[in-house]
């Protein structure tokens, strides 16, 4: 039984514009796994796709829980890794979660089904 579905989409600008701002915005959206990953790749701009589509992805996960942000889960306490297939993937007590993450040259989206 489906229990939310969640969707956001987010300027990649925007994302870039926040981390030229806001030192720690790394640390407060990606949780310890994906700053790893994170620092792992080499082009600027793929790191700019990366942190946009996983704040995407857990804005997504947040309005498909129904709690919001900040209220009971933090974007840091979110970790969605890849599977062996390259799947983008989410594990939360409870629920399957169905993860879709997809960028363009200006933006990123994400969509997050939650069942029970």
């Amino acid at each position: 039984m489906i229990h939310g579905i969640g969707i956001d989409l987010i300027e990649i600008d925007r994302i870039k514009t926040l981390l030229q701002r806001q030192g720690k915005l790394v640390e407060r959206v990606l949780s310890e796994n994906e700053q790893q990953k994170f620092n792992d790749l080499n082009l600027e701009k793929r790191k700019i796709e990366f942190l946009a589509g996983r704040f995407a992805c857990k804005e997504a996960f947040s309005k498909a829980l129904g709690t919001g942000l900040g209220k009971t889960i933090a974007l840091n306490e979110i970790d969605c890794f890849n599977d062996e297939l390259g799947k983008p993937c989410i594990n939360y007590e409870g629920f399957s979660v169905h993860v879709s993450i997809t960028h363009t040259e200006h933006y990123a989206m994400s969509q997050v089904i939650l069942e029970v």
